[in-house]
C-alpha cells in the first residue's frame, strides 16, 4: 500500500493472530505480530519456519476432520513432522498463554518506537502487557492518536481533554470512520480507491461517502 511504499509507515504492531495483516498489501517485513500469527508456521523445537501452504497441505492429509466436512480427510490423525529437526512440534506461530513473546517485538520496540514521529493506537483496550507499553516507548514529544470507541490508557500516561499536550482522541466512533476522515484530510482518496478491492464489505460501503 502507499503508506508502506511512500515511507509513511514505520512499523505495524498488531495483537491480532488471524494473519489478516498479510492480506492488506503492507509488506510483511513491516508487520510485528506481538502475539504471533496463524499466518506463519514454525517448529517449537528448532524454530525453523515452514511455508504456510506446505503446512496446510500437511494438515489436509494428516489431520482428522472432526467436523466431517472433508470426505478426503484421514480417519485418524498422524504427526506433522518438522522437515529440519524431524520432531512433531510444528504449529502456527501463535503465543500460548504464559509463552514468551517473539524476539522481534522487543527488538522493534527498541529500534523503531524512539524515532517515531506519530503513534496511532487503534482498536485496543491497552490492558495487555507488555504490548501496551508501546505507548510509553515513543519520544515524549511524539503525538499519540487514539482511535478507539472509548478512552483507554490513562493509567499509562495518555491524557484526554484540555490537559493533553500531545494525545488526540478521535472520539467514540468506529475505526473505519475515523481513518476515512483522516484519508480525506490528507487528500488520499484516490490512493484508497486504488486498493478498494482489498477492503472487506463493511469498509467498502463507506467509500460511497467519498
Amino acid at each position: 500500500t502507499w503508506v508502506d511504499d511512500e515511507g509513511k509507515l514505520g512499523r505495524l504492531f498488531t495483537q491480532n493472530i488471524d494473519g489478516l495483516d498479510y492480506h492488506t498489501g503492507i509488506s510483511g517485513e513491516r508487520v510485528c505480530n506481538v502475539h504471533g500469527s496463524i499466518g506463519k508456521v514454525s517448529c517449537e523445537t528448532c524454530s525453523q519456519e515452514m511455508p504456510l501452504e506446505q503446512f496446510c497441505d500437511e494438515v489436509r492429509v494428516k489431520i482428522k476432520d472432526i467436523y466431517g466436512v472433508d470426505p478426503t480427510a484421514p480417519k485418524e490423525s498422524t504427526n506433522i513432522v518438522c522437515p529440519n529437526c524431524k520432531e512433531p512440534t510444528v504449529k502456527p506461530s501463535t503465543v500460548l498463554f504464559g509463552g514468551q513473546l517473539p524476539a522481534d517485538f522487543f527488538r522493534f520496540c527498541q529500534s523503531d518506537l524512539p524515532k517515531a514521529d506519530l503513534l496511532i493506537v487503534a482498536g485496543t483496550s491497552l490492558v495487555v502487557s507488555p504490548a501496551n507499553q508501546v505507548v510509553q516507548l515513543v519520544d515524549g514529544a511524539c503525538p499519540r492518536l487514539i482511535v478507539n470507541n472509548e478512552r483507554v490508557g490513562e493509567e499509562l500516561g495518555i491524557q484526554y481533554g484540555p490537559a493533553s499536550t500531545r494525545d488526540v482522541f478521535a472520539g467514540e466512533r468506529d475505526c473505519d470512520q475515523v481513518f476515512l476522515e483522516l484519508i480525506r484530510l490528507l487528500g488520499w482518496q484516490d490512493k484508497l480507491l486504488e486498493v478498494r478491492h482489498r477492503l472487506p464489505e463493511g469498509s467498502d460501503a463507506l467509500l460511497a461517502e467519498l
